[in-house]
């Protein structure tokens, strides 16, 4: 039992400090979102009434068959850890905006959500490498690939910035401002991961040239 809660309590701790990615389910849609340990089910709401639209207020969030309770408790203390799954049951919020510039911004957080997954699916694959899970003859030859890969999702990231910075907003268009805020913050913050997961495969490979 001892020996349990230490490890729990180490492997809580590693959530608190580092990003990690978790994915959310509404109905139909899946959302990829990059957290921390330290997040508290109150934040994770708030971003979930972003990305879904249903009220923070309306939400159930079930982790593993079991209903996480809004608050103050962290990720890390409710054993939300990386890769996890979170399912989000509740109606949609109608809302009366409806405007073209709001459908434009949800068009563009569609398309970088698939972009997100792209980052999400490489960066396993540099850290097998990293832990030394392939053929050393084969490393330097995987790892130039998967910088390319970053480089063209680093790419599209700032394509979708452009684009996000093109749009013409009207007064009236608060909840498309609100909702492009909220989208620029979250690229900002994947294009930084990819740039750390670019700096990773520079080091690694200095060991196959």
């Amino acid at each position: 039992m001892w020996l349990f809660g230490r490890l729990f309590k180490s492997s809580a701790s590693r959530m608190g400090d580092e990003e990690y990615s978790i994915t959310l389910c509404h109905g139909t849609s899946r959302h990829d979102v990059l957290v921390k340990g330290t997040l508290t089910l109150e934040e994770l709401s708030r971003t979930i009434e972003e990305l879904t639209d249903v009220l923070h207020n309306s939400q159930k969030i079930i982790h593993r068959g079991k209903t996480l309770s809004r608050g103050e408790a962290t990720l890390a203390s409710c054993g939300v850890g990386p890769g996890a799954k979170l399912m989000v049951l509740g109606k949609k919020h109608e809302h009366e905006d409806n405007s073209i510039n709001f459908k434009a911004v949800l068009k563009i957080e569609e398309s970088c959500s698939k972009v997100e997954r792209r980052l999400n699916d490489a960066i396993p694959e540099v850290e097998g490498i990293s832990q030394g899970y392939m053929d050393p003859q084969l490393c330097g030859e995987a790892l130039t690939k998967l910088r390319k890969q970053l480089l063209a999702v680093n790419e599209d990231f700032m394509r979708h910035l452009e684009q996000l910075d093109g749009i013409d907003f009207q007064e009236t268009d608060v909840r498309a401002r609100q909702r492009r805020k909220a989208l620029v913050k979250r690229i900002q913050e994947l294009m930084e991961r990819c740039d750390r997961e670019h700096e990773h495969i520079n080091k690694l490979l200095l060991n196959y040239t």
